[in-house]
């Protein structure tokens, strides 16, 4: 009885298993067919052609080089001097019995700083002027004895060697005179040595001795120092690359030759205030200074007014000397990164043409083109970050910097 039923049961496994093969294999056919009408329906539709849009031309705005005579004005780091420095000292040995001045205030040509204490220079001088008078005495009894003696002699009342003597003593005593004259001489000399005055106009600084201190007139004897300025002195440095530099131009005949005739120097402040006189070059060192590399120039500025003192930091403007046929591009058209400079110009074709360049001086807003562009050329100056070489573009003139509003160009300020 057990084994039929067991039979029963494996009949029915089996047609339920042959059922789920068939409904998979229908459902397998219907996608088979499903996908085949599918595809000949694509087949049969129609086609849809797509064609490229026209690259739309990008507007941009340019500017055309024009050459251009431009003023250089190169900028250089300089520093303020006084244009004389006296070291106040003494001249004699005593004790200082005054002083004449403000520190740190003006002082004038010939005004009294200090007095040494006069009393034994004054006592000096007065037994040279007692020691003069004995002298010139001595003289007098000495030729009134040789008057004498010669008279005695013509009457053999005298010797000669009487004569001699007394001869003698005539020009021991002229001596003498001669010898307490420059005794005298030097005991003025001294006194006048104790009052000490100023041999300059100008500042003075701080009292290096006290009144009451012993001075002596040896190297230790400063008492004070006197700067003049007015006029006062800009020294400022030229490093070797940029003589070199300024020498090329002008043998290539692209700046005018620097003449210290035509150069002159303004000067702004460490504020940023420009100081209102101008200045000229009064020196220039004729070597260069194998430590520092660079060259020693010297600038004179009137200073009426004191406004500029000694160790101040100013930068100093050269003018005077022109950038022959230069081309100039405003900031904004140059590319800069590692490699170089680079700008776009546009092409006959109105397609921006990427080109390297080499840049010259600084202008204010503008760069000085030394190479890579010709006058004539037309140069892209906004919108660069959106530009591709080749891109279309159109140009549109831009409003630069290159003139302003006197007329005039701005200068270059750098070499």
């Amino acid at each position: 009885m057990e084994l039929r039923n067991d039979t029963l049961n494996s009949r029915r496994g089996g047609a339920i298993s042959l059922m789920r093969r068939a409904f998979v294999l229908i459902i397998l056919a219907g996608a088979v067919v499903g996908g085949i009408l599918y595809w000949q329906k694509a087949d049969h539709a129609p086609q849809v052609v797509q064609t490229q849009a026209p690259q739309k031309a990008m507007p941009v705005h340019v500017v055309t080089l024009q050459s251009r005579t431009v003023p250089l004005q190169p900028v250089f780091l300089g520093q303020t001097e006084a244009s004389q420095t006296v070291e106040i000292r003494a001249r004699v040995n005593g004790f200082l019995e005054s002083k004449h001045f403000e520190e740190g205030g003006r002082v004038t040509e010939g005004q009294t700083l200090f007095r040494i204490d006069p009393r034994s220079f004054q006592a000096e001088m007065d037994v040279a002027q007692a020691r003069l008078t004995s002298a010139e005495a001595q003289l007098m009894r000495a030729r009134q004895k040789v008057k004498r003696y010669t008279e005695l002699l013509r009457s053999d009342a005298a010797t000669e060697d009487e004569l001699e003597e007394w001869q003698t003593e005539e020009r021991v005593a002229v001596s003498n005179i001669e010898l307490e004259k420059a005794r005298i001489t030097q005991a003025k000399l001294d006194l006048s040595y104790t009052t000490i005055t100023s041999p300059i106009d100008g500042r003075i600084g701080m009292a290096k001795r006290d009144v009451g201190s012993y001075v002596d007139g040896s190297s230790d004897g400063l008492l004070a120092v006197v700067e003049k300025t007015d006029p006062i002195y800009v020294r400022y440095n030229i490093s070797e690359q940029d003589l070199l530099q300024t020498r090329r131009l002008v043998e290539s005949g692209k700046t005018t030759e620097p003449s210290m005739n035509n150069m002159r120097l303004r000067i702004t402040l460490a504020d940023g205030t420009p100081y209102a006189q101008e200045g000229e070059i009064t020196y220039t060192d004729p070597q260069i200074d194998p430590a520092t590399g660079s060259l020693v120039v010297r600038g004179t500025f009137p200073n009426p007014d004191g406004r500029l003192q000694p160790g101040q930091f100013v930068h100093v403007r050269v003018t005077g000397i022109d950038r022959l046929n230069a081309l100039l591009i405003p900031k904004e058209a140059v590319i800069q990164n590692p490699t170089g400079s680079m700008v776009y110009v546009v092409n006959a074709q109105k397609q921006a043409e990427i080109r390297r360049v080499v840049l010259g001086p600084w202008q204010n807003e503008q760069w000085i083109i030394e190479s890579g562009l010709e006058p004539g050329e037309t140069v892209i100056v906004d919108r660069l970050m959106q530009l591709r070489p080749g891109a279309l573009v159109e140009p549109m003139p831009a409003v630069t910097a290159e003139t302003p509003a006197s007329g005039q160009p701005q200068a270059a300020t750098e070499m």
